[in-house]
C-alpha cells in the first residue's frame, strides 16, 4: 500500500467522522435546543429554591421535624404492561440533625396505601395527631410512616388549575406532642406549591 492510497483512506475516514458530527449536531439542535435549556434551567432552579424556602419557613412556624412534597405519577410499567400508579417525594426539608429519607419515598405504589390515598382524594387532606391510632385500621400507612419516624402528620392535597389532585404536602412531627397546626400558614403553602408545580411542567 503506497503513501497516496493511505492518505486517500485517511481522508475518507476523516470525512466520514465530520459528516457524522454534523449530522449529530443537526439532530441535537433540532430536538434539544441549547438556548431553550439555557433559559429554562435558571428559571427552574429559582423556583426550586423558592419552594424549599417556603417549606423551611413553614417547618419553623409549625415546629415540624420534616416536610415533604409528593407528586403522583404513573411510574414504571409492570409485567402485564399496565401502569402502576405511584407517588414520589420530590422535595424534602428537615430539622437540623434529622436524617433525610427522600430516597425511601420514591415510586411508592398507591395500591399499597389505598385508604390513605383515598382519604387525600376524597377529603383533600389527612390529619393524624397520633400515628398509633392507625396501627389496626391502616397498617400499611402506619408501617410506612413509622419507618420514617412519624408520630403525627398533616397531609394536604395540592391541585392543578383543573382542580385535579396532583400530589400532596406531608408535614411530619416525630413526637405527637409537638403537633401544631395553622390553617392560614398551611393554605398559603399549598397555594405556593400548587403554583410552582404548574409553572415547572
Amino acid at each position: 500500500m503506497n503513501f497516496y492510497t493511505i492518505a486517500q483512506e485517511i481522508g475518507i475516514a476523516v470525512a466520514g467522522i465530520i459528516i457524522a458530527l454534523i449530522t449529530c449536531k443537526q439532530y441535537l439542535n433540532k430536538y434539544f435546543k441549547k438556548t431553550d435549556v439555557a433559559k429554562l434551567l435558571p428559571k427552574q432552579n429559582k423556583m426550586d429554591v423558592g419552594v424549599v424556602e417556603q417549606l423551611e419557613s413553614v417547618k419553623e412556624m409549625l415546629n415540624a421535624d420534616r416536610i415533604h412534597i409528593y407528586e403522583f405519577h404513573n411510574g414504571e410499567h409492570g409485567s402485564n404492561n399496565r401502569p402502576l400508579y405511584r407517588f414520589s417525594c420530590t422535595y424534602e426539608v428537615c430539622k437540623a440533625g434529622n436524617k433525610p429519607v427522600q430516597q425511601q419515598c420514591l415510586n411508592l405504589p398507591t395500591n399499597c396505601m389505598p385508604k390513605f390515598v383515598q382519604e387525600i382524594m376524597d377529603n383533600g387532606k389527612f390529619v393524624c395527631t397520633d400515628l398509633e391510632t392507625l396501627k389496626d385500621t391502616m397498617p400499611s400507612t402506619y408501617n410506612f410512616k413509622k419507618s420514617i419516624k412519624v408520630g403525627a402528620f398533616y397531609d394536604i392535597a395540592i391541585k392543578n388549575k383543573e382542580d385535579e389532585i396532583i400530589g400532596f404536602i406531608a408535614i411530619h412531627w416525630f413526637k405527637k406532642e409537638n403537633f401544631k397546626t395553622d390553617n392560614q400558614v398551611i393554605d398559603k403553602l399549598v397555594w405556593y406549591v400548587s403554583e410552582h408545580l404548574q409553572k415547572s411542567k
